[in-house]
């Protein structure tokens, strides 16, 4: 067995899907399964289809291109705005894609009409988040005018919309209803009724937690994290829903040293050139496990499932941890547990220095 070792558990993740979809079918709302937080996985993206998702949704072309011949049934959409270097391969590989940029678009439609296809768009509404979208109604009405009257090759499917990406900004009645505004206002512009108006992502959940409904105009969200990685959802938004398994990945790395060592006392650059402080705690049990940055990211991402078990520090290729207050004794060669914060799970996914195990 080569470690590290992440082993993913797809019946968990198929069921996670399957709950949320089923929740949300019940409410008139429609989910895209977003897999790019696993690069790509072919495995992970079958158990998101059979657990009920609508489209297939990633950041990354590259992810959807792989995609497109293994799952003909079921569309797939491009939540990163195309960059103009992708526009063929954006109309080739992907149903929909997440737009904010008129001389976007018509590159989409360019290639769209050089390759005899529809290209479907979902014109983006900046409702407070200040990352992609238009920053006014009379705009986001402005973009639909003009792929309607300017750009055959392409159709406006929907409206959509950010939330708690870059500036933290969550689903509220104000920004919702600014969201349904500016949907009503495209619809208008059109003369019919738009297919999508995707109300964000796993952030809605906090809503629902707190028995807020959606507005009825909502009827699509985007979902990743919740599905593949709960524990994150968890931790950083306080939402726990009982019947989604947290237990969807385990990180196990192999134990390299262990040793009686002190602490360090004073304040130091490490090799990320962050300024760190130590406070002496006494002669502690040290462990390291070999893996660390190059492999997992930050290692205050790992969630020790022996929860007697600190991450102390990290470098590129090492792990520090505290293991004197577990209750099984910490050997070299012993194999830890870890879940994962979502942060963790994108380098992983991304590194060829882990070995996946799918089960």
């Amino acid at each position: 067995m080569r470690y590290p070792l992440l082993e993913v558990d797809l019946a968990a993740i198929r069921s996670n899907a399957a709950f949320l979809c089923d929740l949300y079918r019940k409410m008139g709302v429609s989910v895209a399964g977003v897999f790019k937080g696993s690069d790509g996985s072919p495995e992970i993206a079958r158990a998101y289809r059979e657990g009920g998702c609508a489209q297939l949704a990633s950041s990354r072309i590259r992810h959807l291109k792989e995609l497109k011949g293994l799952f003909t049934d079921i569309p797939m959409m491009l939540l990163r705005i195309p960059m103009l270097c992708e526009a063929d391969d954006v109309v080739l590989y992907a149903d929909y894609s997440l737009n904010s940029e008129l001389r976007t678009m018509q590159a989409l439609n360019e290639a769209a009409g050089i390759l005899g296809r529809t290209h479907k768009v979902v014109l983006m509404l900046d409702v407070g988040d200040r990352r992609e979208g238009y920053a006014s109604i009379e705009e986001l009405g402005d973009a639909a005018m003009a792929v309607k009257k300017t750009m055959p090759h392409l159709q406006v499917a929907g409206v959509g919309t950010n939330y708690g990406c870059v500036s933290g900004v969550l689903p509220d009645d104000d920004n919702l209803a600014f969201l349904c505004e500016g949907a009503q206002a495209v619809e208008d512009v059109l003369g019919h009724t738009l297919e999508i108006v995707s109300g964000g992502s796993s952030s809605s959940l906090i809503r629902w937690s707190k028995g807020l409904p959606l507005p009825e105009k909502i009827n699509h969200l985007r979902i990743g994290g919740y599905i593949l990685n709960p524990v994150n959802m968890r931790l950083n938004r306080g939402v726990e829903i009982p019947e989604m398994n947290e237990d969807t990945f385990f990180l196990k790395a192999q134990v390299v040293e262990v040793k009686e060592k002190s602490g360090v006392v004073g304040t130091g650059k490490n090799w990320k050139g962050e300024t760190v402080q130590f406070t002496d705690g006494g002669v502690r049990r040290r462990a390291i496990i070999a893996a660390g940055s190059l492999d997992i990211g930050d290692a205050f991402n790992l969630l020790p499932k022996d929860e007697n078990i600190a991450v102390i520090a990290s470098s590129s290729d090492h792990t520090v941890l505290d293991v004197t207050d577990c209750e099984m004794s910490v050997n070299v060669g012993d194999i830890l547990e870890f879940r994962l914060r979502y942060g963790a799970l994108l380098q992983i996914f991304a590194t060829r220095h882990v070995t996946i195990e799918y089960r």
